[in-house]
């Protein structure tokens, strides 16, 4: 006679004829629970095989190892139940710890499989592997336990309550790291989450309290057994053949994040609302003199030198890595959880070098074309004014075509390298200003007043541009302002000869080329000046030449 003390773990007594000992309607029950319960088992198996067909994809062969180990477990409780082998009616005796093992067993598999799948990649070390046979180690323990006289039968029950809170604890953090997953990321939906993990959720749910549901009647604790195997085939299948869970997993949104600090060339480093690092990257340890966050505590002003404020507050940070100085761009972002808790900040700190030496070329040469350049113009002009005669009208309209140029070059610098807010402009005020000292006189059509939010010295020079551009080329020209519905729109029309075509296509190609360029610097004042109002520009010449303009008012001013 089997220890009483442990019920048997597997036990394949065999009971009476079924002809004799079942009445009609109990053989019935046998029969669907048995069918049911290989039919669920096959369809594991046939999502089993499929997985492991994509085993290059994350998670596949853990995930093949957990639903083929579950499947034939399962099979096999079910045909023996089919046959007669497994009484079915015992919900908490023997089909209670088949079930224990056919859910149990396999659970470390489902951890790995849900770390793999969500890029939570764990190596496979002794270490791991006696946490993944943990479950069938204390099985045997069990086992081995229950024979021996003398064991008290609490320390063996406390064995198996130990193995199916480890086993519960293992399928619910899987779940969870499952559906986070598949949520968080736009590639993936919260139902292939679900469905991966409806299934150890039902085996759970219906058996853990099958003995329970029991006591209702053997009909529904047969149910109860059903269940459980229907969850697993159901939210497998669906998730395997329907929701593509396998083509489309969240590991490379999961591994990019985590990676893209490392392998950015980038310096980035994390640090708590005290200004603590609490992560680095390599680049920015190589730049950091030694300073090690990992040996103890370590602030952003110990790595780099500035605090956080003072890294806000620079244009460039000169630092030295890999033993070359370069000065780097530092962008500070705040840290917050969905409750706008300040939790820290990130800097990261990009190399400008390159960069900052060609502004520094910029600004030389812009220096000297703006002074230089024009004093020497002056002179040429004060001593061409002396000669009469054409030659020197023709020498002068050459250095006045220049000098203009100079203008232009002086007003885009201005443009592009200060920053200015948006003040309230009375664009048709500046409009007749602007037309207002040409001769002939320009036609102008427009509101009596206009006024949006936008950059005055930005409209002033688009103004400027397009106007002097149209009365250069034209005798007639005539100016046209309007509402629009996000701020207004200008019209400058002349009747001349149009724009050359490759002074259009330098423009639209945003770059001069040796075959298309333009003669001057006016177009792209206009052109640059409209983009630093965030307006547009457009160019009519089917008729003479008509310039559109849209300026923007500017939303973010006055909320």
């Amino acid at each position: 006679m089997a220890d009483r003390r442990y019920p048997d773990i597997i036990s394949f007594t065999r009971t009476p004829p079924i002809g004799t000992q079942r009445p009609h309607t109990l053989i019935m029950l046998v029969e669907i629970i048995g069918a049911a319960g290989v039919l669920s088992a096959t369809g594991v198996l046939a999502t089993s095989v499929t997985v492991a067909r994509r085993h290059d994809k994350p998670g596949t062969l853990w995930f093949t190892g957990y639903s083929a180990l579950f499947g034939v477990g399962f099979g096999l409780l079910s045909v023996g139940v089919l046959i007669g082998s497994v009484p079915v009616t015992d919900f908490t005796g023997a089909i209670g710890r088949w079930l224990a093992l056919v859910w149990i067993l396999p659970v470390g598999l489902w951890a790995m499989f849900a770390l793999r799948y969500t890029g939570r990649f764990v190596s496979l070390t002794l270490k791991t592997s006696v946490l993944l046979a943990f479950p069938l180690l204390v099985f045997v323990a069990q086992f081995l336990l229950s024979g021996i006289s003398g064991v008290p039968t609490q320390a063996v029950g406390l064995l198996g309550i130990t193995v199916r809170y480890y086993a519960l604890t293992l399928v619910i953090a899987g779940m969870v790291l499952v559906v986070r997953a598949t949520r968080r990321y736009d590639h993936t939906t919260a139902w292939q989450g679900v469905a991966l993990a409806g299934g150890p959720a039902l085996m759970w749910l219906s058996w853990s309290s099958m003995p329970y549901i029991a006591q209702l009647g053997r009909t529904a604790g047969g149910t109860a057994y059903v269940l459980g195997g229907l969850g697993a085939v159901c939210g497998f299948g669906l998730a395997v053949f329907r929701l593509d869970a396998f083509d489309m997993a969240p590991t490379v949104g999961v591994v990019g994040e985590r990676d893209i600090v490392d392998e950015t060339d980038d310096l980035v480093l994390i640090a708590d609302e005290e200004h603590r690092v609490v992560r680095t990257n390599e680049r920015i340890r190589s730049a950091s003199e030694g300073v090690d966050p990992s040996a103890g505590t370590v602030t952003v002003e110990d790595m780099l030198g500035k605090d956080v404020d003072g890294l806000r507050a620079a244009e460039t940070v000169t630092l030295s890595v890999a033993g070359v100085s370069g000065k780097y761009d530092a962008q500070v972002s705040t840290v917050t959880d969905r409750s706008d808790r300040h939790l820290g900040t990130v800097v990261s700190l990009r190399e400008v070098t390159e960069r900052e030496l060609r502004k520094e070329r910029l600004a030389v040469l812009n220096r000297v074309l703006r002074h230089n350049l024009r004093n020497q113009l002056d002179v040429l002009n004060a001593h061409l004014d002396a000669i009469d005669n054409d030659h020197a009208d023709t020498a002068i309209e050459t250095t006045d075509r220049i000098a203009r140029m100079s203008d232009h070059a002086r007003t885009i610098d201005q443009l592009l390298s200060e920053t200015r807010e948006h003040v309230p402009v009375d664009v048709a005020k500046q409009l007749r200003d602007a037309v207002s000292a040409h001769d002939p006189p320009v036609t102008v059509d427009a509101p009596e007043s206009l006024v949006v939010q936008t950059d005055r010295a930005a409209l002033e020079a688009a103004i400027e541009s397009a106007v002097d551009n149209a009365v250069t080329h034209a005798a007639d020209v005539a100016v046209s302002l309007q509402l629009a519905p996000d701020g207004c729109e200008l019209q400058v029309i002349d009747d001349g000869p149009g724009i050359p075509e490759s002074e259009l296509s330098a423009l639209e190609a945003g770059s001069e080329a040796p075959l298309k360029h333009g003669t001057g610097l006016g177009l792209w004042q206009l052109t640059w000046a409209t983009r630093t109002l965030g307006g547009e520009v457009s160019f009519d010449t089917s008729d003479g030449t008509t310039v559109m303009i849209s300026v923007p008012d500017a939303p973010s001013v006055r909320e």
